[in-house]
């Protein structure tokens, strides 16, 4: 994952988004839940789940038997977690990994979040077919991320490779190839929402926090971030969207 920091590790991060790291933080989660009809009886997993909020929220709200797994886990809870409300005995698992690897058998889960993730991933059409692979048929999987606008694609793409990724914006795919990375998996869309408004909130909220995206970044890596695509979006050469890409296993 290159320079990548572990966001959920920075105070700088995690007081502006709170631990979900994401714009808009379990909203979107929430209606995911919502639109796929996920419940008690289902396995759902949440893939690069950082500190797990995900995984404990699917449990705690919903009774949903949930897992995580994260390349480093940071669990800030016991995560011998009991609900009243369901299976006392039951605890939201986690397993340490680093995608695309997943550790566990074909066909088991009804289920994947891939939130703020998958840009992160070098080998994405790799880690499509592992989280294919792991899905039951009628599976669906969950995906929350920056996209690149078409209009920026033919403005940037000088600009790609040119340094090692530090931030979500590097692995960034624009819609159309999202899109078809993710059919060629042999995933079907069922919905593509654009939620980039969360992504100008979360933004703004950076601002107003630490005073400018410059210095927000720099007590988060060290530096001001200065690579081709983080200076774009800083001059406004790139400005990235926000989606959520809800797609199904069907056989």
């Amino acid at each position: 994952m290159g320079q990548v920091p572990f966001l959920f590790k920075q105070k700088a991060m995690t007081v502006v988004s709170g631990s979900t790291l994401r714009p808009g933080g379990l909203t979107l989660t929430e209606s995911a839940v919502d639109i796929c009809g996920f419940d008690h009886t289902h396995l759902v997993l949440d893939a690069g789940c950082g500190c797990g909020t995900t995984t404990r929220h699917l449990w705690e709200r919903y009774q949903i038997r949930s897992m995580g797994t994260d390349l480093e886990l940071k669990l800030p809870w016991d995560a011998a977690l009991e609900n009243p409300g369901g299976n006392r005995f039951f605890r939201p698992g986690f397993a340490q990994s680093r995608l695309p690897d997943l550790p566990f058998k074909s066909r088991v889960f009804n289920g994947i979040f891939c939130e703020c993730v998958f840009s992160l991933i070098p080998d994405k059409l790799t880690c499509l077919a592992e989280f294919f692979r792991v899905l039951k048929t009628n599976g669906k999987l969950v995906l929350t991320d920056l996209y690149i606008p078409e209009l920026f694609a033919a403005k940037i793409a000088p600009m790609r490779g040119l340094h090692p990724p530090t931030s979500c914006i590097d692995g960034a795919l624009t819609m159309m190839d999202l899109i078809g990375i993710i059919e060629s998996a042999g995933f079907k869309i069922d919905i593509i929402e654009d939620h980039t408004r969360l992504l100008k909130q979360l933004a703004g909220q950076m601002v107003f926090e630490h005073g400018s995206l410059n210095n927000f970044w720099e007590k988060v890596t060290g530096s001001i971030c200065d690579n081709s695509l983080s200076q774009a979006c800083r001059t406004g050469v790139l400005r990235p969207g926000y989606c959520m890409i809800i797609a199904g296993k069907y056989e």
